[in-house]
């Protein structure tokens, strides 16, 4: 069955809650994130670099998500018993998932480690400053708030 626009964005909502909820490693990601924004806007980070920052912490979250999917998926299939595929498949996925971590944290220190010395010999919190930190305040309130709404349950039609 086909679902609306509505629909695939609240299952997606779920699975974000769902990984947000199930996964410390998620919590920590996120953690990551909000620090790489702010400093995107504290820093004023070129807009090209900015765009290299934010998909790099899109492929680590992306990761993280995957790796948890398969996880569930090779929970489901095998139950309480252990299995050496199962464990291989479990580890090849967390490989991804720090492969890719360590790859974010590399772009991460390449990018913003210039411009946050910069800002540190100038003097870092000037007006300018202050109200890119509250801009990133203010994103990190409206994701909360979307993920929040995409708790609301939803009138599934199979």
């Amino acid at each position: 069955m086909r679902h609306s626009l509505w629909q695939s964005l609240q299952f997606a909502g779920r699975g974000l809650r769902d990984g947000w909820r199930s996964q410390r490693t998620m919590r920590v990601h996120v953690a990551a994130a909000l620090v790489v924004a702010g400093a995107i806007l504290w820093l004023d980070v070129a807009p090209a670099e900015t765009a290299v920052l934010l998909v790099t912490v899109a492929a680590v979250l992306a990761a993280e998500l995957f790796n948890t999917a398969v996880e569930v998926l090779v929970d489901l299939v095998v139950g309480e018993q252990h299995h050496d595929l199962a464990q291989r498949a479990k580890d090849l996925s967390a490989a991804a998932v720090l492969v890719t971590a360590v790859a974010a944290a590399g772009v991460g220190l390449l990018v913003l480690a210039g411009p946050a010395l910069a800002a540190l010999r100038r003097g870092a919190l000037t007006g300018q400053a202050t109200a890119r930190l509250l801009a990133a305040a203010l994103l990190v309130a409206l994701a909360a708030a979307v993920v929040r709404a995409a708790r609301r349950p939803s009138p599934v039609v199979e």
